[in-house]
């Protein structure tokens, strides 16, 4: 299948399969910041003794930005140190371009890493493949660019040696519903990101490369070291020791532990989801709320001193005094709620808290009970560091569904707990059919 744009190998850098890295461009703009950033910041240490004679504040504010500036250089000098250790590091690609329905796969050539690097204790070298969403966020002076990661796998290549240094050869499975690569780039587009790094002693090598990847179905012929399949075999790995330490009674699972205390009495199950489990949603919340209330209260102060028109530009404001409002919010809820279940052979009993003041109790005969089932309530973080996090339902004979447990990381642990619970209390389990597996 030919891409859709057949201009796509005009764009600089793609011309052929051998794909060089951004790592130099990267490093003269890293060069760029820290040269400019220490330009401007430097002239703030001689106002030290006139800030010192005014109050310790001063002294740290004046002492802030040379600090930054220091570590912007450091940065600098220790990316041009390994990238002069490595040298060019070139990507082969094989399909070119690689197939959205079939396959990437291909080489990278690092002729300045030994493969006796990669076997002492602690190395490890992986490859990642991304599909990103890409926009500018804001206005004016406050434009932004953000990254939004679509699908993601990482995995380990196989190492072959290469005269004095190494070959990386890799392959990966690409879901045919993924966007192209856009070869025109705009202030909206889609692109494909490989990365390789090797943490080792020493210099660490770290590449990124931008490829080509349209609609086909084309399969890789030289490297037959296939990533995705490591992802879906240590997928399963792990949901298996997951399902055999949960129908063991071990719940002290990362995905389990994290948010809930179970203790199981015999005649009684207690389950309590105490505060301070969302630590990162909370810190968000706080964030949101932060940005979005000063946003609102400088907007308003705009616009009533700003007569008519400021009158017009209030009603701009009311969208974020909403999410000002929204986040605000959550930002005390989150922190401070928390959930106590209690299931025995007659009923499931749940009270919902905040600050432990009661919000909310809940009470379902177990005759009632039809079946449990878990569902997906949201995600932290993005590509290969995503993780889903699920409720497990109790649904009654007219649909109605109460919470009994909340905040599990990860489908799979979230659907073995659902069915050691359903069997320790004698009722059935569904899986929910609007989630959808993922490798991430």
């Amino acid at each position: 299948m030919a891409p859709t744009n057949s201009n796509w190998q005009s764009r600089k850098g793609w011309e052929s399969p051998h794909i060089r890295s951004d790592r130099k461009r990267t490093l003269l703009l890293i060069w760029v910041v820290a040269l400019v950033w220490n330009t401007i910041s430097t002239p703030l240490l001689w106002t030290l003794p006139k800030a010192w004679d005014q109050s310790l504040w001063t002294v740290l504010m004046a002492l802030l930005f040379p600090a930054v500036g220091l570590g912007l250089l450091w940065k600098a000098v220790t990316m041009t140190r390994a990238y002069r250790h490595y040298g060019t590091v070139e990507l082969v690609m094989t399909p070119y371009p690689a197939a959205i329905g079939g396959q990437m796969g291909g080489t990278i050539l690092v002729p300045r890493l030994r493969a006796q690097d990669l076997i002492t204790p602690g190395a490890e070298v992986t490859v990642t493949l991304e599909c990103i969403y890409t926009y500018v966020s804001g206005s004016g002076k406050n434009r932004s660019r953000v990254e939004r990661i679509l699908w993601a796998e990482r995995g380990t290549p196989r190492v072959e040696a290469a005269g004095p240094g190494v070959r990386l050869a890799f392959s990966f499975d690409l879901p045919k519903d993924l966007p192209e690569a856009d070869a025109e780039r705009s202030s909206r587009y889609h692109f494909w990101r490989l990365s390789v790094k090797a943490d080792i002693e020493g210099v660490d090598l770290e590449r990124q490369y931008d490829i080509p990847a349209f609609k086909g179905d084309a399969r890789s012929q030289s490297a037959g070291h296939d990533i995705s399949a490591q992802v879906r075999a240590l997928r399963d790995e792990k949901s298996r020791a997951a399902k055999e330490a949960i129908q063991s009674g071990r719940l002290d699972l990362p995905g389990l532990s994290r948010a809930m205390h179970y203790q199981d009495y015999g005649h009684q199950i207690k389950m309590r989801f105490p505060m301070f489990r969302n630590k990162v949603l909370t810190l968000f919340a706080w964030v949101f709320a932060g940005g979005f209330g000063f946003a609102s209260s400088m907007m308003l102060m705009s616009a009533f001193s700003g007569g008519g028109f400021g009158l017009l530009a209030g009603l701009f404001t009311i969208p974020f005094v909403l999410v000002a409002i929204a986040a605000s919010a959550a930002a005390l809820y989150l922190p401070f709620n928390r959930l106590v279940v209690r299931i025995d052979r007659h009923r499931i009993r749940t009270l919902r808290s905040w600050l432990y003041l009661p919000v909310r109790s809940r009470k379902l005969a177990m005759n009632q009970v039809r079946h449990l089932a878990i569902k997906r309530t949201g995600s932290t973080g993005q590509g290969v560091d995503k993780v889903e996090h699920f409720k497990l339902i109790a649904v009654d004979n007219q649909q109605n569904k109460i919470t009994i447990a909340e905040d599990l990381d990860g489908q799979d642990v979230a659907q073995h707990f659902c069915d050691y619970l359903a069997e320790r209390i004698g009722v059935s389990a569904i899986s929910e059919p609007n989630i959808k597996a993922t490798g991430l």
